[in-house]
């Protein structure tokens, strides 16, 4: 009896910890609980309506080698290709350290870089281009541990603590690059690396992947 009790323990353990690593996602509409959480990202200017956004929780594989439920907020035409990306990514083990609204840092980019915090919605301007708005904006970008994947143009560098991980010949983990899952996801599904920018735009985006809002919202 004491055996078969032990048999049985052991496979409801197996069973709990399989469903804890299973990947889980949803796609909402902007609840006013969601809205509530994007003060600062949120802005009336923002190129196209709120209506079009959505927010989508997903499971990721933390830096602690735990799986965490994050959120992103995306234009409804993506949510579900998103979600397929990040199945895929999840399914690889490939690391996320975290995902969290950039309101969480006051809808500051560097902040949210400093932290590691990989985001998309943000209604702001372009990094390198002041008065176009940032594909963020329309949550057609994605940002991925920004501390190991900086933004350099010239001396500005985001994160600037960021900068030793210019040198993409020490793979730290996190790291994107042309052999990574995380790469090879976005690529397959018609995303643009801002890591192949540096020539010719002169400027790179290590943790940036994007879609055109000129393509995208005429579909």
């Amino acid at each position: 009896m004491l055996k078969k009790t032990l048999v049985l323990l052991f496979v409801c353990f197996n069973v709990s910890t399989s469903c804890a690593q299973e990947f889980k996602s949803s796609i909402s509409t902007i609840t006013t609980e969601i809205f509530e959480q994007m003060p600062y990202s949120w802005k009336d200017i923002n190129p196209v309506p709120l209506a079009d956004l959505r927010c989508i929780s997903i499971s990721h594989w933390g830096f602690d080698g735990q799986v965490h439920q994050g959120s992103l907020i995306i234009h409804e035409k993506v949510a579900q290709e998103v979600v397929e990306i990040f199945n895929e990514i999840f399914d690889s083990h490939f690391p996320i350290e975290k995902m969290a609204f950039v309101d969480l840092y006051q809808g500051d980019d560097e902040l949210s870089a400093q932290a590691n915090n990989s985001y998309s919605f943000c209604c702001r301007p372009n990094t390198s281009f002041p008065n176009v708005f940032s594909k963020h904006s329309y949550g057609l970008a994605i940002d991925i541990n920004p501390l190991y994947n900086p933004y350099q143009k010239g001396e500005l560098i985001v994160p600037k603590c960021g900068a030793q991980y210019l040198n993409r010949e020490s793979v730290v983990k996190g790291m994107i690059d042309h052999e990574s899952i995380c790469y090879q996801a976005f690529f397959k599904r018609g995303w643009t690396w801002g890591g192949d920018w540096k020539e010719p735009r002169g400027y790179v985006d290590y943790q940036h992947f994007e879609k055109d809002p000129k393509v995208v919202l005429r579909e």
